[in-house]
């Protein structure tokens, strides 16, 4: 039987398995008890989804916020290419595969199409979802134990300089800018 990682060791084992590659990139490791990580005005950080369960397992999904502008939160797994997409969906099959289902399994009250709730069975929740591998779909990637978060960080680790490249020019923090602007024109008067 495989144990179920709950958000803080989830938080704790990502950390341990992304930051290195975050470090290489320029990306400093920000406070204790969260996978996130800054530089600049940008910071990224990986969400669990908040329906999760030690039945079922659990899912995150990684968001980077710009501290300047409007941009706001964008998830970066939807800027996977269709090759990243087919690796991954695989992976997600292979990793739902493996979830432990109850036996008997039973059905659970869900909301449904209509807004009514409906009776499914728990382990066809636990299916993996081909629609979500779609571009430009919201990306959830889906886990249950240590194992499943390797698994995961390998396919990230190559992707990260890409996923994480700004997606326009970089934003310059305004501070830094108006000191850069001072230097040039003390620079300026120096020269005469």
């Amino acid at each position: 039987m495989r144990d179920y990682l709950k958000s803080k060791d989830f938080h704790r084992h990502m950390r341990s398995l992304l930051a290195p590659k975050f470090r290489e990139l320029g990306w400093e490791t920000q406070a204790a008890g969260k996978c996130s990580f800054a530089r600049g005005g940008r910071v990224c950080w990986l969400q669990v989804s908040q329906y999760s369960n030690a039945v079922i397992g659990a899912k995150f999904t990684i968001n980077l916020t710009e501290s300047t502008g409007s941009a706001g939160d964008t998830r970066i797994l939807r800027r996977l290419d269709e090759a990243d997409r087919a690796v991954g969906q695989a992976l997600e099959e292979q990793i739902i595969a493996r979830l432990p289902m109850p036996d008997p399994d039973p059905e659970i009250e869900v909301v449904g199409d209509n807004g009514g709730t409906v009776l499914v069975k728990l382990g066809d929740l636990a299916r993996a979802n081909m629609r979500q591998w779609e571009a430009p779909a919201d990306v959830w990637l889906p886990y249950f134990s240590k194992s499943d978060l390797d698994e995961w960080a390998a396919f990230l680790l190559p992707r990260l300089e890409r996923l994480t490249a700004p997606s326009s020019p970089e934003i310059i923090d305004p501070q830094r800018r108006a000191a850069e602007r001072v230097r040039r024109l003390v620079g300026f008067f120096r020269s005469k």
